[in-house]
C-alpha cells in the first residue's frame, strides 16, 4: 500500500490498485502483503531512482557501492554472498512490466518518470513470478498510452549538494490519441548528479623483486587524477508506447525503452582508512573509476477476451551492456596484502623485463540478453471460481570479461599464458540459463466471507557456464581453469492461501508458500566442493490483516511471518575450499520471523499521516563452518537491518488563492553486520564483523500544486546525515558508502490537456 494517501471530502482515502496477482484489484482484496507507490505517490514523495523508492519500502534492504551496483534483499532474506556474477542468482526478482530484469549485483535502475506504480510483493513469490521470487519481487510498471484524451507535462529541476556540486534533470512525456482506437504515449529525460566526494592526494607503495630477486619498494602519488567532487551521474533514456484497439475484444500494445546511465568517480568515502590521511567525504584513488550501463528494452502485450476468459501474452526483449572501469590499487598496496610481488614479479616465473609497480585496475565488459514470453488465461467474471494458468518461457545469457590489469607487471611468456601482457588475472565466460514452466492459481469463494486458493508452478531450468578462470602469469596452486558444463533441474512448488472477510471493509488471510533460487555450476570443484548446487528453498508461513476504520479514514494493514530457508546458497572466495575461486554451495539453514504494517490516517481532509515498519528477526537455523570461518546456530544474517520504518507526514493548504503543500518524511533503518562469518575458529570470543551502522534521514518539501503546473522547494537528507548504505567487507577495505549529503532543490512542472 502507499505510503501517500490521497483523499477527498467524499471519499476518504484513496483506493488502491494493484496487479500483484497479474489482474487489476483494490490493494485491499488481495490477500498478500503488498506495498504499491502509484503515479501520484511517486511525484509527491519525489521519488527518481532505485533508492528513493527502496529507501520506503521497509520490507526492502539493499547493500550497494554505488548506482546499479546494488544487491537487493526482502524480509531479512540476505545469504552474505558477494555478488560475484559466477555466483547465486539473486532472492529478489525484479520485473520491468511483465518482464524479469534480475541481474546478479547490478539491478537495473531504472529512471522513475510517469511510471504507473512501482509495487513491493513481499514474501515468497515465484508460483506466479518464477524463479528468484524467492524472498520478494519487485515490480516497475510504465504508465501506457490512453485513448480517451491528449495530454503532456515537462518537469525541470535544480538544486545543490551541501559541500558538493550541482544537479539538474529535464523530464517530459507526451500521450497522443491519434484515433478512436490508437494512441501513442512517449517519455524522455535527461539527469545531471553533480558530485559530492573529493578525491584527495595520497600515495601507495607496492614492492618489487628486480635483479634477480632483490627486494625493493616503489612509492606513487595520485597527482594526476585528484579532483573535489570527482563522483558524477548522467541517467538519459526515452520511452515509446504504441496501443491500439483492434476491435472491441483485442488490444495490442507495443513499448520500447532505452536508457544510458553513465557513472565516474565513487559513491563511498573512506574516513577509517588506516593511513589516517582520508576525512569526511574524501577518498584516495590513483586510477580512473567509471562505468556505463546501457540497456534496450522491445516489448509486446496482446489481450484479447473470450467470453468471460482473458488471452494474455506477454513478450519482452532486452539487451544490456555495462562496462566498469574501477581503482584496485587499494588491494595491491604493500600495507594491505605483501604477497603479490611474488607473482607479479621475477620469482616463480622468468622475466625477460623486470616489474616496475604492482598498481591494479580492474575492468569489466557485460553482455545481457533475455528474451521472456508468456502466454496466460485467466477468467474475467464474478464466478466465485477464479483462475489463471499460463506457460512461461525464459531465455537469458551473460557474457562476461573480467580483467585485472597491472601495467607494472614483469614481461616474458611466463607472464602472459594468455597471449596479453599487463593481465594480473581474468575471467572470460558466458552464463546461459533458460527457464520453462507451466504456472497457475485457482480460487473459489466458499462463501460471500471465505474464499480458498490454491496456486502452483511446474518447472525446468537448464543452465550452462563456460569459458576460463586464472592468473595471467605463472602462479603456483591456482590453474587457469576451463569450464564448459551444463546442468538442468526440474521441480515443482505451491501455494496455499485462505482469506476471510470480516465485512466489506476488513480481511483477514493465511498463507503458505513456496519461494526458490535456480541452482547452477561452479567453476571448479574439489573434495569439500561439488560442480552442481543445488536450488534452494524458502516456505513461508503468514497471517495477515487489511482494514479499513473510521469511516475509511484510517487504512491498516500488516502481516506477520514465517520463513524457513532450506540448503541457503551462499557464494564467497575461501582457501580452504581447495579451489582458486570463489564458488557456490548449500551451505546453511536459516529462519526468519518478522511483523510488517502500514497505516494511513486521514487526520483530516487536509492532513494525512502514513507510517510502515518491518521488523526482522533473521538468523542462522544451524551452525555455518567454511574453512577457518565459523557462525553458530542464531547469528544474524547479513546487511538486513532487524527494524526499518518511515513516517510521512503531509499538510495541503491554501494561500493566497494556491494550493499548497508542506511535506515531512522520516526514514530509519537499524544497524546490521556486513558478513555472515562471526568467528575464526582459532577463537570463537572474538566477533570479527563489522557493524552497519543505524541511520535516519529527514526529507522536507514545499510547495504550489495547481491544476495544471506547481513549484516545488525540496530538502533532502535535511540533517546533512552521513548515512550508511553498506561498508566494505575485505580486510583492506575500510570504505563506507553514503547517502547524499544534503541537498536544497527546486521543481516546476507544467501540465498540457
Amino acid at each position: 500500500m502507499s505510503n501517500q494517501a490521497h483523499a477527498n471530502a467524499e471519499s476518504g482515502i484513496e483506493t488502491i490498485v494493484v496487479t500483484a496477482g497479474k489482474r487489476v484489484e483494490n490493494i485491499q482484496n488481495t490477500a498478500s502483503s503488498i506495498t504499491a507507490f502509484g503515479d501520484a505517490a511517486l511525484k509527491e514523495l519525489e521519488i527518481s531512482s532505485f533508492q528513493d523508492y527502496a529507501l520506503l519500502l521497509p520490507s526492502v534492504s539493499f547493500q550497494t557501492s554505488g548506482p546499479s551496483r546494488s544487491q537487493v534483499y526482502m524480509r531479512g532474506a540476505s545469504d552474505g554472498g558477494d555478488g560475484n556474477a559466477s555466483g547465486s542468482l539473486p532472492s529478489v526478482a525484479v520485473y520491468l512490466d511483465e518482464q524479469p530484469v534480475t541481474a546478479i549485483g547490478r539491478n537495473l535502475d531504472v529512471h522513475i518518470y510517469d511510471i504507473e506504480r512501482v509495487e513491493a510483493l513481499a514474501g515468497p513469490q515465484s508460483t506466479l513470478f518464477g524463479v528468484s521470487s524467492q524472498a520478494g519481487t519487485l515490480r516497475i510498471i510504465t504508465n501506457k498510452p490512453d485513448t480517451d484524451a491528449f495530454e503532456g507535462q515537462f518537469d525541470i529541476s535544480y538544486g545543490s549538494t551541501h559541500q558538493g556540486d550541482t544537479s539538474y534533470s529535464l523530464d517530459g512525456f507526451v500521450n497522443i490519441p491519434l484515433s478512436e482506437s490508437t494512441a501513442i504515449r512517449l517519455v524522455a529525460w535527461k539527469k545531471e548528479e553533480g558530485g559530492y566526494i573529493d578525491n584527495i592526494a595520497g600515495t601507495r607503495t607496492y614492492a618489487l623483486l628486480t635483479d634477480g630477486g632483490s627486494f625493493s619498494t616503489v612509492e606513487e602519488h595520485n597527482n594526476n587524477s585528484i579532483k573535489d567532487d570527482f563522483n558524477e551521474l548522467t541517467n538519459e533514456g526515452a520511452r515509446a508506447a504504441l496501443k491500439i484497439n483492434l476491435d472491441e475484444n483485442w488490444t495490442a500494445t507495443a513499448s520500447y525503452l532505452r536508457q544510458k546511465q553513465d557513472t565516474q568517480g565513487v559513491w563511498f568515502h573512506d574516513p577509517q582508512s588506516p593511513n589516517g590521511e582520508v576525512g569526511d567525504l574524501e577518498v584516495q584513488r590513483f586510477l580512473p573509476d567509471s562505468m556505463a550501463d546501457e540497456f534496450d528494452q522491445a516489448a509486446l502485450t496482446l489481450e484479447g477476451q473470450l467470453g468471460e476468459t482473458l488471452l494474455v501474452y506477454a513478450g519482452s526483449f532486452m539487451e544490456r551492456d555495462v562496462e566498469y572501469f574501477n581503482d584496485y590499487t587499494d588491494y595491491a598496496d604493500y600495507f594491505s596484502t605483501n604477497w603479490i610481488q611474488y607473482y607479479g614479479c621475477e620469482y616463480y616465473g622468468t622475466a625477460d623485463v623486470d616489474c616496475t609497480s604492482m598498481a591494479i585496475f580492474h575492468y569489466e565488459d557485460n553482455h545481457y540478453k533475455r528474451d521472456s514470453h508468456e502466454l496466460r488465461l485467466q477468467s474475467v467474471n464474478d464466478s466465485p471460481l477464479q483462475y489463471i494458468v499460463g506457460l512461461y518461457y525464459e531465455d537469458t545469457s551473460h557474457d562476461y570479461r573480467h580483467e585485472w590489469q597491472m601495467e607494472g607487471l614483469a614481461k616474458g611468456a611466463d607472464f602472459s599464458p594468455f597471449g596479453e601482457p599487463n593481465l594480473w588475472y581474468l575471467t572470460d565466460q558466458t552464463r546461459k540459463d533458460k527457464q520453462s514452466a507451466l504456472f497457475g492459481e485457482l480460487s473459489y469463494g466458499v462463501s460471500e466471507q471465505t474464499t480458498l486458493t490454491v496456486g502452483a508452478r511446474f518447472f525446468k531450468n537448464d543452465s550452462r557456464l563456460s569459458g576460463i578462470s586464472g592468473y595471467g602469469l605463472i602462479a603456483p596452486g591456482f590453474p587457469i581453469l576451463d569450464v564448459d558444463i551444463q546442468d538442468d533441474e526440474s521441480d515443482s512448488i505451491f501455494k496455499l492461501n485462505a482469506s476471510y472477510k470480516l465485512d466489506d471493509k476488513k480481511m483477514l488471510y493465511l498463507t503458505w508458500s513456496e519461494g526458490y533460487r535456480a541452482g547452477g555450476i561452479n567453476r571448479d570443484e574439489s573434495a569439500f566442493v561439488e560442480r552442481i548446487y543445488n536450488a534452494d528453498i524458502i516456505t513461508n508461513t503468514e497471517f495477515g490483516w487489511k482494514t479499513i476504520w473510521l469511516d475509511n479514514k484510517l487504512r491498516w494493514n500488516g502481516a506477520l511471518y514465517h520463513m524457513t530457508w532450506d540448503d541457503m546458497q551462499f557464494t564467497r572466495y575461501d582457501l580452504s575450499y581447495e579451489t582458486p575461486v570463489a564458488v557456490t554451495i548449500n551451505a546453511s539453514e536459516a529462519k526468519i520471523v518478522g511483523l510488517e504494517s502500514q497505516l494511513t490516517y486521514l487526520v483530516t481532509n487536509d492532513w494525512t499521516l502514513s507510517a510502515a515498519f518491518n521488523f526482522n528477526q533473521a538468523e542462522l537455523a544451524k551452525d555455518l563452518l567454511v574453512g577457518s570461518n565459523f557462525s553458530p546456530e542464531g547469528t544474524e544474517l547479513p546487511n538486513v537491518p532487524e527494524f526499518k520504518a518511515n513516517i510521512v507526514n503531509r499538510y495541503n493548504f491554501v494561500v493566497g488563492g494556491f494550493d499548497s503543500f508542506a511535506q515531512l518524511v522520516y526514514s530509519y533503518v537499524g544497524e546490521s553486520h556486513n558478513d555472515i562469518f562471526k568467528f575464526s575458529t582459532s577463537d570463537t570470543s572474538f566477533d570479527k564483523r563489522q557493524m552497519n551502522k543505524s541511520y535516519g534521514v529527514v526529507n522536507f518539501s514545499l510547495g504550489v500544486n495547481m491544476e495544471n503546473w506547481g513549484v516545488n522547494f525540496t530538502v533532502n537528507n535535511l540533517t546533512d546525515k552521513r548515512a550508511q548504505l553498506s561498508r566494505g567487507s575485505s580486510s583492506w577495505d575500510s570504505t563506507e558508502t553514503i547517502i547524499r549529503p544534503r541537498y536544497i532543490g527546486m521543481s516546476y512542472y507544467r501540465r498540457f490537456e
